[in-house]
């Protein structure tokens, strides 16, 4: 099958942010800002790159929702039908949820380090029933609890008074992503300035063509 530049050029963002993500998070603000620009030149890239796509009026379907149906499609087309103009808008779709995940989860460590809760907020699903588990803590059920903690969260690991730097850092390591329909499910190890380290796991659910969050837990790894 032969790829269009589209398909190439989105495989090449894809490697590309495979290998920055796992840089700390405690970069400075201009590689945050071109991580970001990349993420979305890349979901601006396959709507443009793709016929079905018009963001301009109601006829729009979001392509990751529409993934499962163009896998079930795939699988009962006669095998004297050209598949492969199909095969690369799944491609491109399974390409651009990824991205989406990837760039929820770095938001929300994002968010997370700079003590930023109207960030956290923006986080956050508004359309579905959120929880959040803190390290030793009972889980926190209901947005409006879950940011009541993480009000609480970042107000005390925010900056200190003589710097304007924040005072806790989350690097995420050993991301592993699994997608599936309209859920998204993120762990990772999260990694403190301290050498502490949680294991975690983030729930993404697809929302207006945005992925949110809807659930977070982290877990101390004791170390023997």
């Amino acid at each position: 099958m032969i790829l269009s530049l589209s398909s190439i050029v989105m495989k090449v963002f894809c490697l590309m942010l495979l290998g920055q993500y796992h840089i700390s998070m405690a970069w400075v603000v201009s590689p945050q800002l071109i991580l970001l620009h990349r993420l979305q030149s890349s979901t601006s890239l396959y709507q443009s790159s793709n016929p079905n796509t018009n963001t301009n009026n109601d006829e729009f379907i979001d392509p990751v929702l529409r993934l499962p149906l163009m896998e079930a499609e795939l699988a009962t087309l006669p095998s004297t039908e050209d598949s492969s103009p199909l095969e690369e808008e799944i491609e491109n779709a399974r390409t651009a949820a990824e991205f989406g995940v990837r760039r929820a989860q770095f938001e929300f460590y994002d968010a997370f380090s700079n003590s930023d809760l109207s960030a956290m907020d923006a986080v956050w699903s508004t359309q579905s029933f959120c929880r959040c588990v803190h390290p030793a803590m009972a889980s926190v059920e209901g947005r409006q609890k879950v940011m009541a903690s993480w009000s609480q969260v970042l107000s005390a690991s925010g900056p200190s008074s003589s710097t304007d730097t924040p005072g806790f850092k989350i690097t995420p390591s050993r991301v592993r992503i699994e997608i599936c329909g309209q859920t998204a499910m993120c762990s990772c190890v999260e990694e403190t300035p301290n050498g502490g380290k949680l294991e975690a796991l983030n729930v993404y659910r697809r929302e207006d063509g945005e992925w949110k969050m809807t659930l977070h837990m982290a877990s101390p790894i004791m170390v023997g």
